[in-house]
């Protein structure tokens, strides 16, 4: 690693992995590129020793909330926060086999614009963990054979982050965020196999806890995938209880288990699989019956892409969000290839808030979706999306009426990409000033120029679009202090003329 620019930026998201973490940094700080790359910890709230283990490895690291973690979202978050023009993945437990793994995974993207994504090699211990390893040389073959089902993973796998940032993960899946990444995009664009990116994908024991709860959600997206997406995934291709697979193919396995004297796993495969098989079902009903309510929640980025410019762009080799936008005259096209620089203006904007001192506990965030839970870590956090949090728990609050918080409580709340959904603002900044104890500030980002979203067509509302001296205007008129106030754009025209993002921090006086 050096201290230029990152080509690559390494994801790891973890929890309690601190043996696996000590066995698997030096790996990665080991790895032989010709270009520079960077690390990322991203920590649920780890009770171990991680946290320390990444600071002491100089490593660049991110806290996550227990409750607020999400796979999905993680990611999201950590092309927000990477450099790095490469996002790779790798699980926490999946540890490369050679110095060259890194070099090998990005290689087909250094090589062709067209590709979106690879994901390498995985091979899990057949002795250690039976039944996960079943699948490994029909979907993780070695080099020379074509895998049987792509199944890319992000457990081993490296995405364009341009890329990521105009099509997020889905947060609405709690796992098999990537299965539904690549299906959604597989008719159109390029996901390679790269079979010397190899790692050993290894879990120390078998837990019935943890499985039971994959399934859950695995069930529950499968769902989402087919029932409510209408996508063919090869991994619910079948009745999720199958008499075929019931009364014939688990005991042909057990038998096979038996006939290799592997007594074990011969008396845990039935049960194993037939209590997979019925929670997957379960869960899958469960899902089928809030289908109303999964599709007023699913907002995924895709259905305000359109894809057919996209496709184009990547033909042309125009990935980054700035071509995207010089190659395409199309107002509306230009807003929407925005959104990544957006995404990334406000990560930092936060960051840099808290790195100056401007928050203070207890702190309020006021439409809450995740990304900034890591808040937690420093100060005493409450989140609120007005009606729910998909990603952790939430506290329903009406912004122009929260009366449920006393006066002169908080030490700020953070107002990010909210109150442009206000329908009456001035009220819900009097109440901000309200429930501020005096010096308490109020942090806001909002748009200026942005594709209208959250609107009556997906069940929201969009009411405005602030000029800076607009919204410096009815925060000066509720009676703060204005401490900072900045736009930033594409460019320093776009910056001066039509900013993206729109950035303010005010104080309620001390007197």
């Amino acid at each position: 690693m050096t201290a230029e620019r990152p080509l690559a930026s390494i994801i790891v998201r973890a929890r309690d992995e601190e043996q696996a973490l000590r066995r698997l940094l030096p790996i990665l700080q080991a790895q032989q590129t010709d270009f520079p790359f960077e690390i990322w910890l991203l920590d649920n709230d780890s009770q171990d020793g991680s946290a320390q283990l990444a600071r002491e490895a100089g490593i660049r690291y991110q806290h996550i909330p227990r409750a607020a973690f999400n796979y999905a979202t993680a990611l999201n978050d950590g092309a927000a926060l990477a450099e790095g023009e490469f996002l790779v993945s790798l699980s926490a437990h999946c540890f490369p086999q050679d110095t060259n793994w890194l070099a090998a995974l990005v290689q087909p993207l250094r090589d062709d614009p067209a590709i979106v994504a690879t994901y390498g090699r995985q091979w899990t211990n057949p002795q250690v963990a039976p039944f996960e390893a079943m699948g490994n040389d029909a979907l993780f073959p070695a080099a020379g054979k074509r895998p049987q089902i792509v199944a890319f993973s992000n457990a081993n796998s490296a995405i364009r982050r341009s890329y990521l940032l105009l099509h997020p993960f889905n947060p609405m899946v709690k796992i098999l965020e990537d299965h539904l990444f690549y299906l959604e995009l597989a008719e159109a664009y390029q996901f390679v196999y790269v079979p010397e990116a190899f790692v050993h994908h290894e879990h120390e024991r078998f837990s019935w806890r943890y499985a039971m709860r994959r399934w859950v959600r695995e069930g529950w997206a499968f769902f989402f995938i087919t029932g409510h997406r209408g996508l063919h995934s090869p991994f619910a291709s079948r009745p999720l209880l199958s008499l075929r697979e019931l009364l014939l193919e688990y005991p042909r396995l057990a038998a096979g288990f038996v006939k290799r004297k592997r007594m074990r796993e011969a008396l845990l495969t039935i049960p194993f699989f037939y209590l997979r098989d019925l929670i997957w079902a379960i869960s899958f009903v469960r899902a089928k019956l809030q289908h109303t309510l999964i599709s007023r929640y699913d907002t995924s980025l895709l259905l305000r892409i359109n894809r057919v410019l996209l496709k184009q762009a990547m033909r042309g080799g125009a990935l980054a969000e700035e071509a995207l936008v010089t190659t395409y005259a199309s107002e509306e096209w230009q807003l929407k290839a925005d959104w990544g620089f957006i995404r990334r203006n406000i990560a930092e904007f936060i960051r840099e808030c808290h790195q100056r001192g401007l928050f203070q506990s207890p702190l309020l965030e006021v439409g809450a979706s995740g990304q900034n839970d890591y808040l937690a870590e420093w100060y005493q956090l409450v989140t609120t999306n007005l009606a729910t949090n998909m990603q952790g728990t939430s506290v329903p609050l009406d912004m122009e009426d929260m009366h449920t918080i006393a006066e002169r409580s908080l030490g700020s709340v953070l107002c990010s990409e909210v109150i442009e959904h206000v329908r009456h603002p001035e009220r819900a900044i009097a109440e901000a000033f309200r429930v501020l104890k005096p010096g308490g500030t109020l942090i806001l980002s909002t748009p200026y120029s942005i594709v209208i979203h959250n609107s009556p067509d997906d069940g929201g509302f969009h009411g405005r679009n602030f000029t800076p001296q607009g919204l410096e205007l009815i925060v000066e008129e509720a009676g703060f202090e204005i401490v900072l106030s900045e736009t930033r754009g594409q460019s320093e025209l776009r910056r001066k003329l039509m900013p993206s993002n729109i950035f303010l921090v005010a104080r309620r006086p001390l007197a």
